[in-house]
């Protein structure tokens, strides 16, 4: 059993919610869900968010422990300006195959052109890898 999906299941139980009414909330079958916490499935980082949502938790620690968010996305101690954590996510978000960058001039942007890309991917995949308050 993948330690995700056992995560998923205690954190389902201890809410007290149905298989049923979770797969309801998140838009997902109740077989995938079931899959998912026996470990036969792989949830993608769109169903993580959207579990996150249901279960009300931060979705960074579910994609964490799915080994699903690279290190260099995770907080920092601090010591991190603003505009160092949205240039660290921006080039996340270059380096997803899915992503199609025009060209290396994409790295010249302004920070805050830099940080709405990255609130469109986020829209897109359904994550979230910057707090809200870096609006």
């Amino acid at each position: 059993m993948s330690s995700i999906g056992e995560y998923l299941r205690k954190i389902r139980e201890r809410s007290g919610m149905a298989v049923a009414e979770v797969s309801r909330s998140a838009e997902i079958s109740a077989p995938y869900l079931y899959q998912i916490e026996d470990g036969r499935r792989n949830p993608s980082a769109k169903v993580l968010g959207r579990l996150a949502q249901v279960y009300r938790v931060r979705v960074e620690d579910l994609l964490t422990r799915a080994g699903l968010l690279p290190v260099a996305l995770l907080p920092t101690d601090g010591c991190e300006s603003r505009d160092q954590r949205i240039e660290r996510a921006f080039d996340y978000v270059l380096r997803d195959p899915g992503v199609r960058a025009g060209s290396r001039a994409m790295q010249t942007l302004p920070v805050e052109a830099k940080l709405a890309i990255i609130r469109l991917y986020e829209r897109a995949e359904g994550l979230k890898i910057l707090p809200e308050e870096f609006v």
